[in-house]
């Protein structure tokens, strides 16, 4: 049976608040989002994750026979690429951008944030509201 799990604690700092799907059976864990040191959709021996605390996360398989869907949309951003975006955005208006600042931007084009409960594309946003939302999300200790 796979179970989805949150760590909340671990002595590992960098599973802390990250999630993943558990084979108990295989011994087996995925990464399914960390803020670092582990990949989406790295596999690893549930053993490698040494000893943790964790909250169970539903997690519903084909197989149930239910009708009706899931949808999870997890996002892991770092701040520092939110500022790239910015600056290169500045520079894009202040009329100074650079070919990697247009490639910067057209590969983000899409990136969707979630702000007042509603998704909106980050690049839509104004450079205040951008600088907003970086400092409303991003804090330096919990």
């Amino acid at each position: 049976m796979i179970t989805g799990i949150q760590i909340t604690q671990a002595d590992n700092a960098d599973l802390i608040g990250s999630i993943w799907l558990v084979d108990q059976q295989a011994q087996q864990a995925r990464c399914l989002a960390a803020a670092s040191g582990f990949e989406a959709d790295q596999q690893v021996a549930l053993e490698q994750l040494g000893e943790f605390e964790f909250r169970e996360l539903p997690v519903e398989g084909q197989s149930t026979g239910r009708e009706g869907g899931q949808h999870l949309n997890v996002n892991v951003l770092k701040r520092e690429v939110l500022e790239k975006l910015m600056a290169a955005r500045e520079r894009q208006e202040a009329g100074t951008a650079s070919d990697e600042d247009s490639a910067l931007l057209a590969d983000n084009a899409q990136l969707t944030i979630r702000v007042s409960g509603y998704a909106v594309r980050f690049n839509a946003l104004t450079l205040e509201q951008q600088r907003d939302v970086i400092t409303r999300t991003f804090t330096q200790s919990m």
